[in-house]
């Protein structure tokens, strides 16, 4: 099975009962036909129950609807779901991922809302942040890049900090120092940072 591959997206749009889901499905390389394709509901490395069965027989690409219920959300939302894909020599599963959730991110800076407020002549100072937050389980992982211009001096540091609208908190995640205009980066988040 070292050359069996696959890959498996969705878009979850929840409801007051659960949430419905849109999926697509991709694979390559293995043993056999895929017999069936379920999303399950269990952590890392364990086993667990099936939540949504996806196809069976299945074909590459394949892509569908389906509904969770609340608790296969939850599941979801707390790293505890993964999707397999079966085939006749492998019965209880051959290829396996552990599904995480992603999110996209965009804000506009600008010094009207910093906290402290700033000094110094800020009509031109701009910015935007975007990245893209992976979430599993507790922790996550994220890709950013920054884009500023207008400052009234060399950016010194950036970060994301923990706090309310119109209030300063505390650093949450570290992102550059000194930062140029279009970095980028990765980070690794704790639960703190995915509060945030």
């Amino acid at each position: 099975v070292s050359g069996a591959r696959g890959a498996f997206t969705a878009t979850v749009t929840k409801d007051a009962t659960g949430a419905s889901v849109a999926w697509q499905l991709s694979f390559t390389g293995l043993t056999g036909n895929a017999v069936a394709a379920h999303i399950h509901q269990g952590a890392t490395g364990s086993p667990g129950t099936v939540v949504l069965a996806l196809c069976g027989p299945c074909q590459s690409p394949m892509s569908g609807t389906g509904n969770l219920t609340q608790a296969a959300l939850d599941a979801l939302e707390a790293g505890n779901a993964y999707v397999n894909i079966h085939t006749p020599t492998n019965g209880a599963g051959e290829i396996r991922g552990q599904l995480a959730t992603t999110a996209g991110i965009t804000t506009t800076l600008n010094a009207r809302q910093e906290r402290p407020k700033p000094t110094g002549n800020l009509r031109r100072a701009t910015g935007t942040f975007t990245a893209t937050v992976t979430k599993l389980g507790t922790t996550g992982a994220m890709a950013w890049r920054l884009r500023f211009s207008g400052l009234t001096g060399r950016a010194l540091s950036a970060h994301i900090h923990i706090g309310q609208r119109g209030k300063a908190g505390p650093v949450a995640v570290p992102l550059c120092a000194p930062c140029r205009n279009g970095a980028r980066g990765r980070a690794n988040l704790t639960a703190a940072g995915l509060r945030a």
